[in-house]
């Protein structure tokens, strides 16, 4: 299993709740039907996206004290899944922490180390030589090559934080 969003609040009073995605692959929110909540699975009656976080009623949770009940409880579904929604378009955060980064040139750039959404985008924390760092991630910096992203040297000294 892989956590896919965390449960913050309750929302309202008819049962939905409101939660911070952990994944990248948004559409998944869509797919999915039947998730686990702590050791629970429940099915999803309807998601939508606002400002950055999601708003999720489950079949079951049909008061603001059952919503409660979840507070702070991580959403999970199989890795397996989430790779198939996926597909060959992106990566699984799983994926990047602790990936290595090299350069057009095939110079090393470091390794990812954390990977951090504050809404806008995902932001890599990379390490080189006991040093970190963070970047955005922007297609024209980090080129995907397979299972691996190439970094465009050049690009990333603009976008470094």
């Amino acid at each position: 299993m892989i956590e896919i969003a965390k449960i913050l609040k309750p929302q309202g009073i008819k049962g939905e709740v409101k939660a911070q995605p952990s994944t990248n692959i948004l559409a998944v929110f869509k797919s999915v039907k039947s998730v686990r909540v702590g050791v629970k699975d429940y099915e999803i009656e309807k998601v939508s996206f606002r400002q950055g976080f999601l708003y999720i009623k489950f079949k079951g949770v049909n008061t603001r004290n059952d919503a409660e009940l979840l507070r702070n409880h991580s959403i999970e579904i199989d890795k397996e899944l989430l790779e198939e929604i996926k597909g060959e378009e992106g990566f699984l955060i799983d994926d990047l922490i602790g990936m290595v980064l090299y350069g057009t040139n095939g110079e090393l750039v470091g390794q990812i180390v954390d990977v951090v959404n504050y809404g806008s985008c995902d932001i890599f924390i990379i390490e080189n030589e006991d040093r970190q760092y963070q970047a955005p991630y922007v297609e024209d910096v980090f080129i995907k090559e397979g299972d691996r992203l190439i970094v465009d040297s050049e690009k990333l000294k603009e976008v470094l934080i």
